[in-house]
């Protein structure tokens, strides 16, 4: 049963141990969700979750149609896919709990955790890291979601989450657009990274992916020609599919490029036109992004929350 996202309350959360020294976190709990460490900016996490709750409700009902609609099948292809794809959104309209209970996730649904500054949240990933200071080394980076083995639902909010000037809900009508000649998206679909909401789904998304699957080998595809060309198991498999998809039922968008079986392949084009970000992957990428200990907001540990 879908439950609405709404507010429950503060919770202050103390000291976990004398010598775990960790930072006390403010902690704000919409619906199943964490909001963790966001302080000023709590309201707008929570004002995003609950738009994303009543976008996604005709996005789910579309899935469960006998008749799916252009969007459907420009993302995901085959109608088999469809009982997947609903209970996946529908897990993200309920915030359920695929992870244990930990630290800023008190019932184990995913927590939005915000980074402020050095030290809150570190892990291992081909060395140590630090969400913050990953954050900064990219100008671009707006969030993260780490995947840990076994998975953990800890998404970073970057800095740049906040002060950027990416608009926080997309307006109606907004859609991507199809050059018909080359029978390709224009662009590679970055207009719809534009908008906070769609970012929060694509990484409540690889949440639920990755620990509703186990899969260490998941589709990781951001081009939306790419994502319109990948086959239906890769589609499911993939965030930004879910994305695209709900944006466009979102959009009451229609144009989509013609499918292969109309007869017109979508035109292979250079890397450097700006309609293409590089070559096509000939199969699911690795997810490499697997990583082992972690410590929040800790000076003395041994890297476990």
């Amino acid at each position: 049963m879908l439950m609405r996202l709404s507010t429950l309350g503060l919770l202050a959360l103390a000291n976990a141990s004398p010598d775990a020294k960790r930072s006390n976190y403010d902690m704000f709990m919409t619906g199943q969700y964490t909001v963790a460490n966001c302080g000023g900016n709590t309201s707008l996490v929570v004002h995003l979750l609950d738009r994303l709750y009543t976008t996604l409700l005709p996005v789910i009902e579309d899935a469960k149609s006998t008749n799916t609609s252009p969007a459907y099948a420009a993302f995901f292809k085959d109608p088999s896919s469809a009982p997947f794809v609903s209970a996946l959104l529908t897990n993200v309209t309920s915030g359920v709990a695929l992870t244990p209970p930990a630290p800023y996730s008190l019932n184990g649904a995913p927590t939005l955790l915000c980074v402020t500054e050095p030290g809150q949240f570190m892990y291992k990933l081909d060395g140590q890291k630090d969400a913050y200071a990953e954050c900064l080394a990219n100008p671009t980076a707006t969030s993260n979601y780490v995947g840990f083995l076994p998975p953990k639902q800890y998404i970073i909010l970057c800095p740049s989450f906040f002060t950027s000037a990416i608009v926080s809900v997309p307006p109606p009508n907004t859609c991507l657009t199809v050059n018909t000649y080359i029978n390709r998206f224009h662009g590679d679909g970055q207009s719809f990274w534009l908008y906070k909401m769609w970012i929060v789904l694509e990484m409540i998304t690889h949440y639920y992916l990755f620990a509703s699957t186990g899969l260490l080998t998941i589709t990781n595809t951001n081009d939306a020609n790419k994502c319109f060309r990948l086959a239906a198991e890769q589609s499911r498999l993939n965030a930004n599919n879910y994305v695209y998809y709900a944006a466009s039922v979102y959009g009451s968008c229609t144009d989509f490029p013609a499918p292969p079986t109309s007869g017109r392949e979508l035109l292979e084009i250079d890397i450097e036109d700006p309609s293409d970000n590089g070559p096509d992957d000939a199969g699911p990428a690795a997810v490499t992004f697997i990583a082992t200990d972690l410590e929040i907001g800790v000076e003395d540990t041994t890297g476990t929350p």
